[in-house]
């Protein structure tokens, strides 16, 4: 439908006329519905899910000569056939098929009930999600059955020596490449495209951007023979062509900003990462440099290329997004080596290497034991650590500053801590003397436990209210002890002292809270004190002043080291921190090896009544709570002495000394270095024969030769001078260009994997990548200077073999990431600054769980490549347009039409003020011809037809309202076109 059929069909008088029309033309315009085939992806979950499965619980007594009750489980035939119950699996109804009725325990029970080995809520799950979508298997898929022999893989065109190329070679080899194909298929190629067609298919390709009208403009007027030239220069030479073309990065090496565990944590330092890939690619860095850095980087001498310590340590990052699995994930470990090395051999060897990890692979030259010497390499090295639900905060991330600096800035800040706590009080002798005071005159109140979760009302037993004489400057302490499994509970503490003879004199808590950030670490209110203490071997002050705890404004503590603290919330409200802090709030948090105590020193004599409430503030399943006791100091002398130390803390002239701030990465390093044992069947329980750390057998095997590294230097070596690396690389190279590879299955150039449609192109690429130094500017440069990079997009009638063999350009959508962007673009909207790290929450305040994982969207009008990218919720906008998923490699962008699509450009928030903008910018312009003229340029790089002008004269002089709702809703529908939305 073309833009002027949209018009005619939006002139309409009424407004819901217009949105069913804007509905109408985004709907059709988005194309026809098109279904992608499933079956390379159902295989790869039938190898690495069902079929481990399967032999590990079915095959014992359901396949080869064993066929207990006449079933065979080990083949389509067998199961489709059945047993003597009838048939086990009935594809597409996990409902009717008896194999699930059996692993659920209906009236079949398999495994038998007397075995006890029940198949895990997990395992039926995966069997009945791989029944209901076909039970597909590569046999009933049509996928090959054979297994690429040791004879083969000698001879395997992926594995083969890359010729030398002529770096001299110019486009005019492409050209010959492609067209050579056409006779054959009786094909004749479309003319070239004109130039603001070409134009605009560049900028796209390069930068993911429109480009801008006095581009266009610039472009055209150039009658130069090198004026194409000059654009690719000047695209490849700009910033967002980094962004644009790391995001296709990004995309294979399943980049996300959250782990993936099943809370989902975030990921608060993996920007780095992403931001390095972008500025390496913009800087053209040679990609296997740039390979080996993301390998092995920490590794890596300084020196030859000057790469900094930081940038080595960063480019590590590619590792350790790897995706966790599980509750604790440390217990399983495996799976993410499994991801690293799954992703690693698809990512820089188009190679399911995987797929060996609970058997040899079954169609490539992939051993178990290959797979083994990989892991090795990955379990000698530490990865950085998001936290987990029984885990909750992150660890060994990496700093950006070399170890001996490190050391450095941690030695000149545990001197200077040294110097300020000798001046601060808590002198050991000064602690000594007080413990020993507080020996002769030390009196237990009352004592209890508060259960996890619990609330204790202090001062209260079977002999009614706690009635107490004290003397002035006598001390009463309410002590919070650690119990054994958790020593950091948050324990909210309410407690008031009324003198009885003076009913109206009262003491409280409440009185401490708006306080406590003033003075301390001993605070006086009327006369009395309240001191802050660490009371585990003595009367220690708690000395480190805390305001704003984690940023959160009115979140004070006073406290030694992380724990213990006394922390409150001075604002009226509640307070989200690791936890929902009530308004007006204090708490007492023992440490794991310490006691934390609040005293309070009599201002007079008298008979008091003690009363309050202690009570869990965070509590949490599996934990057992905190025990407490109320103390009574009958001396003077004691009070006094404690409150001279306190002063002479929070009189100190000394600046307390802040940490040193080190700047860290999610990065990884290496660990404890050691071969590991295969694990039989997957299971890393069950252990066989010790594996060298090294390469491929089918590569020549080499094993890493230190035994005081992991092996990831040499790995990087391995697979940059493998040919497979600079194959794979030019293929994805030509994918971006053309939306499709010249090897379709760009992961896989193994067994399965599609063969090249132009085979002597795809050498003649990778011999040219070679050739420049493995630097991807040059390539660019070739491809799309060639006349196949500049035919129009015409087929020849309705033969998708023109798009094939590329006798004419093949159209695309828009990625998720150009639409959204491209929209900015036209409201005038972008933000071009480069993103940094997203506002996740402090570390410190993460409870997420299984059941309440973390989850956000945080808006940015910044490039959509800056976004922050969620494994377990997708971002709505990105899942919409088929964005890449995280959770996995994508090495293609699939392409769907979907009615939701179309419903974005009817009712979605940001579109419609996309569009205002848009028309807001338009209606500077003075006069309705020049403000049509330019909302064209705009969208479309081109001015109106005069067919087009007749059908808007026909549509403003139909609709209602202002000019602003008027010009809205005519950008709304040129946003919805396919002229949009399409690269021709």
């Amino acid at each position: 439908m073309s833009i002027i059929t949209t018009l005619s069909i939006s002139n309409r008088k009424t407004m819901s006329l217009l949105r069913y029309s804007i509905f109408l033309s985004s709907f059709l315009l988005l194309g026809c519905w098109q279904f992608q085939s499933l079956t390379k992806a159902d295989d790869d979950f039938y190898e690495k899910k069902i079929r481990p499965l399967l032999v590990e619980r079915c095959h014992e007594c359901h396949s080869g000569s064993n066929r207990s009750g006449g079933l065979s489980l080990s083949s389509p035939s067998g199961w489709e056939k059945g047993g003597d119950s009838g048939p086990a699996i009935v594809p597409g109804q996990p409902d009717m098929s008896l194999l699930v009725d059996a692993i659920e325990y209906g009236e079949l029970k398999m495994p038998p009930p007397d075995e006890g080995k029940q198949l895990a809520t997990e395992e039926i799950q995966l069997l009945k999600r791989w029944i209901a979508n076909g039970a597909q298997t590569p046999q009933s898929s049509g996928g090959v059955t054979e297994k690429m022999s040791a004879e083969m893989a000698k001879k395997w065109w992926s594995f083969q020596p890359l010729n030398a190329a002529d770096p001299n070679d110019d486009s005019s080899t492409v050209d010959r490449m492609i067209g050579q194909h056409w006779p054959r298929h009786k094909l004749k190629p479309a003319p070239l495209a004109d130039k603001r067609i070409w134009i605009r298919r560049a900028t796209y390709d390069l930068t993911g951007l429109p480009p801008r009208p006095v581009d266009v403009t610039n472009f055209l007027e150039d009658e130069n023979p090198t004026a194409f030239e000059k654009v690719v220069d000047r695209l490849l030479g700009s910033t967002e062509y980094g962004e644009h073309w790391g995001r296709h990065w990004l995309d294979v090496v399943r980049y996300a900003d959250t782990a993936g565990e099943n809370s989902d944590r975030p990921l608060p330092h993996a920007w780095r990462y992403r931001n390095w890939v972008i500025d390496a690619i913009n800087s053209d860095l040679p990609f296997d440099e740039m390979a080996r850095l993301q390998i092995a980087g920490d590794l890596l001498p300084a020196g030859s290329p000057p790469i900094d310590h930081a940038d080595r340590i960063v480019a590590t990052g590619y590792l350790a997004i790897a995706r966790r699995y599980g509750h604790d994930i440390d217990k399983d470990i495996h799976l993410m080596h499994e991801d690293v090395i799954d992703n690693l051999g698809k990512t820089f060897l188009g190679l399911t290497i995987g797929c060996a990890r609970c058997h040899d692979h079954k169609y490539d030259p992939v051993t178990a034991e290959d797979y083994y010497a990989l892991y090795g390499i990955f379990e000698s090295t530490r990865f950085s650590f998001p936290g987990c639900e029984p885990k909750g905060q992150p660890r060994d991330l990496v700093p950006l500053i070399p170890d001996q600096k490190v050391e450095q800035l941690n030695a000149a800040y545990k001197k200077s801590l040294e110097k300020y706590q000798q001046q601060q009080g808590n002198h050991p002798d000064e602690i000594e003397r007080m413990r020993k005071l507080a020996a002769t005159c030390f009196h237990v109140l009352e004592e209890g436990k508060v259960e996890e979760g619990g609330l204790v009302q202090v001062g209260f037993s079977v002999k009614g209210a706690l009635q107490r004489k004290v003397q002035q400057g006598e001390v009463i302490q309410l002590a919070i002890l650690r119990n054994q499994n958790h020593g950091a509970d948050t324990t909210q503490v309410q407690l008031n002292f009324t003198n009885m003879k003076r009913p109206n004199q009262k003491w409280t808590t409440a009185e401490l809270i708006p306080l406590l950030h003033q003075g301390g670490p001993v605070i006086e209110i009327r006369q009395s004190q309240w001191a802050l203490l660490d009371v585990t071997t003595g009367p220690k002050y708690l000395w480190e002043k805390r305001p704003d705890v984690d940023g959160v404004k009115g979140l004070h503590a006073w406290a030694s080291g992380p724990t213990p603290s006394i922390t409150v919330n001075s604002n009226g409200h509640p307070v989200k921190a690791w936890t929902e802090l009530p308004a007006n709030s204090l708490f007492l948090h023992p440490g794991p090896k310490e006691d934390v105590a609040l005293a309070w020193v009599c201002p007079e004599d008298g008979v008091y009544l003690i009363e309050g409430t202690v009570s869990d503030g965070h509590p949490a399943p599996g934990l057992d709570g905190v025990s407490y006791r109320l103390e009574h100091f009958s001396s003077s002398d004691y009070g006094s002495a404690l409150v001279k130390a306190g002063k002479k803390i929070g009189q100190s002239k000394l600046t307390q000394p802040t940490p040193p701030s080190i700047p860290v990465a999610y990065a990884v390093t290496d660990g404890v270095i050691a071969d590991t044992r295969v694990h039989q069947r997957g299971d890393p329980e069950m252990l066989g024969n010790k594996v060298p750390r090294g390469w491929l057998s089918i590569f020549k095997g080499a094993t890493v030769a230190s035994a005081k590294e992991s092996g990831r230097r040499e790995l990087a070596s391995w697979i940059t001078e493998h040919p497979l690396f600079a194959r794979v690389l030019a293929n994805r190279i030509w994918q971006g260009h053309f939306g499709k590879g010249i090897v379709t299955t760009a992961n896989d150039f193994g067994f399965r994997g599609t063969p090249p449609s132009h085979p002597e192109l795809l050498e003649f690429l990778a011999a040219q990548l070679v050739a420049h130094g493995y630097r991807i500017k040059p390539l660019h440069r070739l491809i799309m200077l060639s006349e196949t990079y500049r035919r129009g997009s015409q087929t020849s009638g309705i033969d998708p073999s023109s798009l094939r063999w590329l006798a004419s350009f093949p159209p695309r959508r828009l990625t998720a990431e150009e639409i959204r962007d491209s929209l900015l673009v036209a409201g005038a909207m972008l933000d071009r600054t480069p993103g940094q790290a997203h506002p996740f929450p402090p570390e410190k305040s993460w409870t997420f769980s299984q059941h309440a994982p973390f989850n956000a969207i945080y808006p940015t009008r910044q490039r959509s490549v800056y976004m922050m990218v969620q494994r377990q919720r997708r971002h709505p906008f990105l899942a919409l347009f088929d964005g890449a998923d995280p959770n996995s490699s994508t090495p293609v962008r699939q392409t769907t039409t979907v009615p939701t699509q179309a419903l974005f450009f009817l009712n979605d928030e940001f579109f419609h003020q996309v569009a205002a903008a848009n028309a807001t910018q338009v209606l500077k312009m003075p006069g309705f011809e020049q403000r049509l003229n330019t909302i064209f340029e705009r969208l479309f790089q081109r001015v109106p037809s005069s067919a087009e002008k007749n059908i808007a004269r026909q549509f403003f002089a139909g609709s209602h309202g202002d000019e602003l709702e008027q010009w809205s809703a005519f950008s709304r529908i040129l946003l919805s076109t396919n002229e949009f939305l399409y690269v021709d």
